[in-house]
């Protein structure tokens, strides 16, 4: 996989703007180019028994106003010298946003946060969840404080196709930026309360708690193997007990990361990941560049 395309949806909100520079910095390192996306709203208002809509003249003006905000941040990556398109289209955010990215095989999608209510409040709000769900594009969320270019990685990684996927896309950022992967995969300790329970028995559960540490830890050297096959050297595998968002997250601080990859099912919306039910957690507490994948279609 190469990163060819970013498409960066906006609403020229202070936290697009975050996303659209991180984009940009992305966009120069992987010769990459860049497409900007606003679905403009036309507010409905609500009186007594009736609903009340703007009509065309009040459109158009809403849609000029938004083609000179669009060509104003336009501005801003024609003059870091990257190659971009613009576009303005009607229609529900996160199907407009599915479809862009489809036409255009866009490799990533590149989303700001409100932070108002923490991270889990994307630029579109609670639309967001849908956004997560139906595009099936890889997505990296930036948080309100903006975000680092990922010069280090932490996958979290569970076997299965949407984890690989998450891989594959990190594998790709590797082959750019090269630094550090940490593939992490978080279990259950089994053995661990049986460990005090006597000679014979916490013995006999320590050596089953051994083996279940020393397998997953095989697995995931032969998964880093085959998934990053040019720069194996570079990654670091971490097994993690307890919460898996803790765990992941702690890992993060402890490796000063710049970017956590994860695998969505995209079946129950952004709070199901396959790590586990984390996605609100790492969104609401991760303070640095989330990036989500579905399997491969």
């Amino acid at each position: 996989m190469q990163i060819k395309q970013l498409l960066v949806p906006t609403d020229f909100s202070e936290n697009a703007q975050h996303a659209l520079d991180y984009a940009i910095a992305l966009a120069k390192r992987c010769s990459a180019k860049v497409h900007l996306l606003h679905t403009p709203v036309v507010p409905t208002y609500l009186l007594m028994d009736l609903s009340y809509s703007p009509g065309p003249e009040a459109v158009t003006r809403i849609l000029n106003d938004a083609q000179e905000a669009l060509d104003q941040q336009a501005k801003g990556i024609a003059a870091a010298g990257v190659e971009h398109y613009t576009a303005i289209r009607e229609g529900t955010v996160h199907e407009v946003i599915r479809d862009y990215a489809r036409e255009h095989d866009v490799d990533l999608v590149v989303i700001g946060t409100h932070g108002r209510s923490g991270v889990s409040k994307l630029m579109y709000g609670s639309v967001t969840e849908r956004v997560i769900k139906t595009v099936h594009t890889p997505i990296i969320v930036i948080p309100p404080e903006g975000g680092k270019l990922p010069e280090s990685i932490v996958v979290a990684y569970d076997f299965s196709g949407p984890s690989k996927r998450a891989a594959e896309v990190a594998d790709a950022i590797h082959s750019v930026f090269k630094g550090p992967v940490h593939m992490v995969h978080c279990y259950l300790d089994v053995w661990g309360e049986y460990t005090d329970r006597g000679a014979v028995v916490g013995e006999a559960a320590e050596k089953r708690r051994q083996a279940l540490h020393l397998g997953l830890e095989e697995m995931l050297v032969a998964e880093a193997k085959e998934l990053f096959p040019n720069d194996t050297p570079d990654v670091q595998p971490h097994l993690v007990t307890g919460d898996p968002a803790e765990g992941l997250l702690r890992v993060a601080r402890d490796t000063d990361a710049t970017l956590i990859c994860a695998g969505t099912t995209g079946k129950s919306g952004i709070e199901r990941l396959l790590i586990g039910s984390v996605a609100r957690r790492l969104l609401h507490d991760s303070k640095i560049p989330l990036l989500l994948t579905h399997d491969a279609d």
